[in-house]
Formats: structure tokens, sequence, C-alpha cells
């Protein structure tokens, strides 16, 4: 019963990760009053479904996270009504395994590259039992050595994303 229910959970999670599209582009038409005339013109409405998408790049190794859950806000062109959205699928830090840490090197030059820039973000650092042990706003004033899970909390105007990965500093 309990594998039943497990693959279950896995497959709505998947299906719900891979219904959503990172960019949505849309053409629609706009009515304009001018004075007694109406003028009629092509608006294309660009707008942000979830959080971007982030990697991070140490030298000139660059390494994909996993997004996390994620609370996010857009337009609807096609309702014109605010979608309000709460994504939260299990703890960040259990979707990466510290064993699979990546070696990195903070000596090398370190660039967070979301997909679109956040307004801001911090990074949390897990230890193996995924307790948090510390909280930075950058990188490069990380202290922890070894291997260790990175959570980074990044806010837009649209909400907030958390993204993981896991390091051996």
């Amino acid at each position: 019963m309990n594998k039943i229910f497990f693959i279950s959970g896995a497959i709505c999670s998947l299906c719900a990760l891979v219904g959503w599209s990172r960019l949505n582009v849309v053409e629609s038409e706009q009515n304009v009053t001018s004075g007694d005339k109406e003028i009629t013109q092509e608006v294309n409405l660009t707008h942000w479904e979830k959080p971007p998408s982030l990697t991070i790049t140490f030298g000139k190794k660059e390494i994909r996270t996993i997004q996390g859950g994620y609370s996010w806000s857009y337009l609807d062109s096609k309702t014109g009504q605010t979608v309000d959205i709460q994504a939260d699928f299990m703890p960040s830090t259990e979707l990466v395994n510290i064993e699979d840490a990546v070696n990195v090197s903070l000596n090398e030059p370190i660039i967070l590259n979301f997909e679109k820039e956040p307004l801001n973000y911090e990074i949390r650092v897990y230890d193996n039992i995924d307790k948090m042990i510390a909280t930075y706003f950058n990188f490069k004033d990380v202290e922890e050595k070894g291997k260790a899970k990175y959570e980074i909390l990044a806010t837009w105007e649209e909400g907030t994303g958390s993204y993981v990965v896991a390091l051996d500093i």
C-alpha cells in the first residue's frame, strides 16, 4: 500500500513540474479609444508563470540547481485574472543527496545565473542531517568546508522561489 501511495505521489509531482512552462509569450488584441475613434492594436504580453531557473558558475564549471517550493503570482493573459501559486512538493533539502555533492572552489569567480535577476537572495547551508548551520548573502562569505546542501532563496516582485544544490567546498 505504501508503494502505491509513494508512486502516485511521485507521478503527481512529476506531472505538476512538467505542466508549468517557464516563459509564456501571448499575443492579444487591445482596443484603445482615442477621441471618437477606437483603435485596435496588437499587444505582446510576457510573463513568468513560476520562478526563473538558476545555475551557478564556479570558474568554468556550471552547476544546475533543483527548483524547490515557491510562492508566485502572475497575470493570466487569457482571463485577466491574477493567478497565485503555492508549490511545496517536499523540503528542498530532500531534493538532493549530499553524497552526490559537486566539488567546487570558492577561490574561483562565482556567478549566480538567474534566468531573471531577483530583487535579493540568501544562501542557507545545511549539514548531512538537514540541519541549517549558516545563512549568507554571498557565496564568497561561505566558511563551511566539505560536503553540504545549499539552498538559495530568491525574491522577485512576483514572489519567492527556492533552489537547492549539494556542493563539496
